[in-house]
């Protein structure tokens, strides 16, 4: 197989100390990074935050479900096409930086939409958050392969699963006091901030924390490594994906095991919404409940980070499955409750769910760079996000199913699914591979 030569010396032909010296510079850059952009996912928590601010505005809970699945959907959809583009070239930053500058474009329609739309029309609100909201995440998923690509680079296989774990831990302790401090006083009557000028706020947030995340990422030292000599042709590129499928069980079971997981999580949009209609509270509570996810994650994160270095990546991500139907299983006997503690009991979801996506996060992004060859791996990415791209809808099914089968029906149905997903996760195994290998 040809590879591309670069003028730059190659990343592994650095003398040992420089190498060392290059690793931990990338890393704290990476971490930096990281760090912020956990920070503006805090603001606009799909879960929490922009669920409620979708049902306060339409009532509707087809519209919740499809903002869910909007995060999922345009994260994947661009992911194969973009990872044709790149695959060949030895830099990737300059696809990351089209896609943050996408991103930060959206966001910033969004909030200048909610300001000066609103006044208007509710519907007309509704349809452009959408739309733009879909241009965000297309956007990410753009900057998602670049991004990745560079981190398996920069960062050696045996760092990844502390890498992720700490910058799950520090993000989300900035997430716990947002929402703690800020998104509960937002959106409470005492911040003088009317619908939806509150959310205006927390969509202003989100763009200046984006930007600041884009900024550190362009100081890393992307280091470059040997490549493909040529890109493919588009149907060559898209035909290599069925053929990792075919020849490579743990990439096979891997993606079994995620479109299990989404399954699983078909009722994640919809806690913030019951809880609002079931326990009649007021939306400022949405601000405890990111508060709560982001503190489970921060204490979890000391677990996974110990779990991935000691006994694998895969043993996390089996763990976490295992938690997957505990949310969905609280949500329900909440209801049945003494009406004292029906409230607090509930908040268990949050807290489950939070140490469950902070094990997930950690799990997913290593357990995925460590089975993807060095050659193949913007296409093994983005063929194993495309695919996911169906899946990602679940929650719009979910959204159609509260009004056939109420709220509590759609949470058995992720009861269900997250026990499959289980025995989905106890077929991986833990395989890390090398530079050299191919598939």
């Amino acid at each position: 197989m040809q590879t591309a030569s670069t003028d730059a010396p190659e990343y592994p032909k650095l003398k040992k100390k420089d190498k060392e010296r290059e690793q931990r510079y990338n890393f704290r850059i990476a971490l930096f990074q990281g760090v912020l952009m956990s920070i503006s996912f805090a603001f606009t928590n799909s879960s929490t935050v922009l669920s409620t601010f979708i049902y306060t505005l339409t009532r509707n809970n087809v519209l919740v479900g499809l903002t869910g699945a909007l995060m999922m959907a345009g994260w994947t959809w661009p992911q194969l096409l973009i990872s044709n583009l790149l695959e060949h070239r030895p830099r990737k930053l300059p696809f990351y930086v089209l896609g943050m500058s996408g991103r930060v474009f959206a966001w910033l329609a969004i909030t200048l939409s909610t300001v000066f739309i609103a006044s208007q029309n509710y519907n007309l609100l509704a349809i452009s958050f959408l739309i733009f909201y879909f241009c965000a995440t297309s956007s990410m998923g753009v900057s998602t392969i670049p991004y990745m690509d560079i981190i398996s680079k920069a960062i050696e296989p045996q760092r990844r699963a502390r890498f992720f774990s700490l910058r799950q831990l520090i993000g989300l302790s900035f997430e716990f006091l947002i929402g703690l401090f800020f998104i509960k006083h937002i959106l409470s009557d005492k911040s003088g901030f009317t619908f939806p000028n509150n959310y205006a706020v927390l969509f202003g947030c989100t763009v200046l924390s984006v930007i600041g995340s884009f900024a550190v990422f362009l100081w890393i030292r992307e280091p470059i490594h040997p490549v493909r000599s040529r890109r493919r042709p588009i149907w060559e590129h898209i035909k290599q994906g069925p053929h990792f499928l075919k020849t490579d069980k743990h990439y096979r079971r891997f993606i079994l095991f995620r479109v299990c997981s989404h399954f699983g999580g078909i009722s994640s949009p919809f806690y913030a919404p019951y809880a609002l209609q079931r326990f009649e509270v007021s939306e400022s509570i949405v601000g405890l409940f990111v508060a709560t996810i982001a503190i489970s994650g921060v204490i979890s994160n000391f677990w996974w980070g110990h779990i991935g270095e000691k006994y694998g990546t895969s043993r996390i991500l089996k763990i976490t499955a295992g938690l997957f139907c505990v949310p969905p299983l609280v949500a329900i006997t909440a209801g049945f409750l003494p009406p004292g503690l029906q409230l607090p009991c509930y908040f268990l979801a949050f807290a489950i769910g939070g140490i469950t996506t902070s094990g997930s996060m950690v799990g997913f992004m290593t357990y995925m760079l460590n089975i993807s060859p060095s050659l193949n791996r913007p296409t093994y990415i983005g063929f194993m996000n495309t695919i996911l791209f169906p899946v990602s809808f679940v929650p719009v099914l979910g959204g159609v199913l509260v009004s056939l089968i109420t709220y509590e029906g759609v949470f058995a149905i992720s009861i269900g699914m997250g026990i499959l997903a289980f025995f989905m996760a106890m077929r991986l195994e833990e395989i890390i591979r090398s530079d050299e290998e191919i598939v």
